[in-house]
């Protein structure tokens, strides 16, 4: 009977050879008939073992790991005194990882067609050996240096396999076929692990290419945004210097061209500001400590930072104070929802309501406006950058405000809509959904529990 973590590979049957017991009756004392009590024990203990095998396997996410735990687990799980993993290299067999009793081949390759891992990944079926210096297709010079006198090896993959995965002993012994069942299995698993080792590298290649270039594009917006502003602020001032130049001579529309012309540097700082703040909203994101405050405090930095005209109401609705969340992401995305619904109002006096409410593992807040609304045409392009549904003649503006936002929610796991217009067609609703976080969750479930109890 195997017992794991007792006795090394090849032991038990070692013992009871020098107790009196000839090779075949300590390979059957060793290895019960399936139908006893103690094979059915060993099955079972050998499929326990394989289930926490496959669970190691799940968890490993290059080559390596991958061999090590198979290595280890091929020997274990039925007894052998060795076992290798070796990897189908073009026409060559590369022994890439053991574990035996004593060195077999580990680092060396061997021509497909002269090795039996060759045999077994060329033809895609197991091989079982029990005399390995009887059987045409063991190299038996490569052997005579080593323990071996049998060997099981099972492919890794059923089509086109790329491993193959050995079993030795160090006595003339057949396994069963419960034991091969179980050597196939575990085969068939690695090669689900070896795919998924070959999914994770193609992916953290992808990752590693996009940080990169993210980090491309945040370099180019900084220098854009840098070096395109100083042109600017050399036009800004030529402009002016034309100005004090001329004197009194520059009147009417050279007057008003050069005031429009100092208009359209601002325009264009403003928008190389909101580019590299687009680009960089990650970044400052993720390197700035996450302040967590409640909605109270969100709502006295709206207010503050936020400029509403004469005859324009800003009200909040709902009960604030339960709200947990950062407060520079937040923030910033309800500030841009009000400037934008102040800014596009068509006129002299408006209504904006921010509102809130509180679901299941999420905040949802609307920023409502009785402004003209958005024809449906438009409704998919507000999204995006540099979008804007006036000419900036008519009203001041990047188009990034909404675009910014967006981001902002999506780095957060959160989202914003349009909602439908109201009565007539006439105003805007935004509803941004917020995600609340894991400690949040807890430290919420934690003050139910409380009250509950109380």
């Amino acid at each position: 009977m195997l017992y794991f973590g007792l006795y090394p590979a090849g032991y038990l049957q070692k013992v009871l050879t020098v107790c009196g017991m000839n090779q075949k009756q300590a390979e059957k004392a060793a290895h019960p008939p399936f139908g006893q009590k103690g094979q059915k024990d060993w099955y079972a203990a050998a499929m326990e073992h394989l289930v926490a095998v496959v669970q190691d396997l799940s968890r490993a996410h290059d080559l390596d790991s991958v061999m090590t735990i198979v290595r280890q687990a091929a020997r274990e799980l039925t007894g052998a005194d060795g076992a290798t993993f070796v990897l189908r290299d073009g026409d060559k067999c590369f022994y890439a990882e053991e574990n035996a009793i004593s060195p077999l081949w580990k680092g060396q390759r061997f021509p497909m067609k002269t090795c039996i891992s060759g045999w077994v990944m060329m033809n895609a079926q197991p091989a079982v050996i029990e005399d390995i210096y009887q059987d045409p297709r063991i190299p038996a010079d490569a052997y005579r240096p080593t323990f071996v006198k049998s060997l099981a090896m099972v492919p890794v993959r059923r089509k086109n396999p790329v491993a193959a995965i050995g079993n030795y002993w160090a006595i003339n012994r057949t396994p069963s076929a419960e034991e091969i069942s179980i050597l196939e299995t575990l085969a068939n698993f690695t090669s689900v692990a070896l795919e998924n080792v070959e999914l994770y590298g193609r992916l953290q290649k992808k990752v590693q290419a996009l940080e990169e270039s993210n980090r491309e594009l945040d370099r180019f917006a900084w220098i854009a945004s840098h070096d395109l502003k100083s042109p600017l602020r050399a036009i800004d001032n030529l402009s002016r210097w034309i100005e004090e130049d001329a004197g009194p001579g520059l009147q009417g529309q050279a007057r008003q061209n050069m005031q429009i012309l100092r208009a359209r540097v601002r325009r264009m700082e403003k928008l190389l500001d909101d580019i590299l703040d687009y680009a960089s909203i990650d970044h400052k994101l993720s390197v700035q400590p996450e302040e967590i405050v409640d909605g109270r405090v969100l709502q006295e930095d709206i207010l503050e930072l936020t400029y509403i005209p004469d005859g324009f109401n800003l009200t909040f609705v709902g009960d604030f104070s339960a709200i947990m969340a950062p407060r520079l992401a937040l923030q910033r995305v309800l500030c841009v929802l009000v400037d934008n619904a102040i800014k596009h109002h068509d006129r002299g006096q408006g209504r904006i309501v921010i509102s809130f409410e509180e679901q299941p593992g999420q905040y949802i807040l609307c920023v409502g406006d009785d402004g003209p609304g958005i024809e449906p045409a438009y409704r998919n392009e507000i999204f995006n950058m540099f979008s804007t549904l006036q000419s900036r003649d008519t009203r001041e503006g990047s188009g990034m405000g909404l675009a910014l936002a967006r981001k902002i929610m999506s780095l957060h796991g959160g989202a914003i809509e349009l909602e439908e217009t109201g009565d007539e067609g006439r105003g805007t609703k935004m509803r941004v959904t917020w995600p609340k976080s894991g400690l949040l969750l807890q430290q919420q479930e934690e003050q139910n529990y409380v009250r509950a109890a109380g």
